[in-house]
């Protein structure tokens, strides 16, 4: 099946905001909603909204693509739960992005930057952060996924970019104003882009099924990075 065919729903809960799609082809139907930790209370009933506006059934998707993290615990716990029990009901494959790849591959609308980091609220005065090289309209990941305080996260992207030309995204970057303290005049920053777009969850979500890159449901699990938060570690982590 190629891209332009298929039905794909995909959300994101990892952040601040609902934020959920459904494509076909050139057709995209989104929604962005801020949850205030209501994802659950939300998610469901705008999936049946978006369904009845594009005029879809369920049984027709043909994939569903979900944002696992990290992020909020409970959003992604949330989210990830109900594309599982979406995927198990109707049969259909479940495809996990990581929400931070997803935030990442936003940006490449909006800069000509070679070098990408993504930075999400990882709460506790921490941050979520991935690092990003690209390569025309792709990306590959230059520094993992990994979370840390902004001092260290500034740190660790000063090393990474040097002089060169970092352009940051994810509402992490305002939340916590010392990531940018002494920040080298090389580094962008996109404060319009703030949380996983579902579209983009979409887009990436069909890609790796037209490649084949299908797990079975059962490894589809939240990317938490962290204990939750009534299980943090005394001492403050690690780049």
């Amino acid at each position: 099946m190629s891209t332009e065919a298929l039905r794909v729903l995909a959300f994101d809960t990892s952040a601040h905001v609902t934020s959920l799609a459904i494509c076909h082809g050139q057709t995209v139907i989104e929604r962005h909603e801020v949850a205030d930790a209501k994802h659950a209370e939300t998610l469901l009933p705008n999936v049946k909204a978006m369904l009845a506006e594009a005029g879809w059934a369920l049984a027709q998707i043909d994939v569903i693509g979900v944002g696992v993290g990290p992020g909020s615990f409970t959003g992604v716990r949330v989210g990830v739960a109900t594309a599982k029990g979406l995927g198990l009901a109707l049969q259909k494959p479940v495809i996990p992005v990581v929400s931070l790849d997803a935030l990442a591959h936003e940006a490449l609308r909006v800069t000509d930057s070679l070098r990408i980091a993504a930075c999400l609220d990882a709460f506790k005065g921490e941050l979520f952060c991935a690092v990003y090289t690209r390569d025309g309209n792709e990306l590959q990941r230059e520094r993992a996924p990994f979370h840390a305080t902004p001092e260290l996260v500034r740190e660790s992207l000063a090393a990474i970019s040097g002089d060169e030309l970092l352009a940051l995204v994810g509402a992490g970057i305002t939340r916590y104003p010392e990531l940018l303290a002494d920040a080298p005049g090389a580094w962008q920053i996109y404060d319009g882009i703030a949380a996983p777009r579902a579209g983009v969850v979409a887009q990436l979500a069909a890609a790796r099924f037209i490649a084949g890159d299908v797990p079975e449901l059962a490894k589809v699990t939240p990317v938490y990075l962290r204990d939750s938060d009534a299980q943090l570690p005394k001492v403050p982590l690690r780049v």
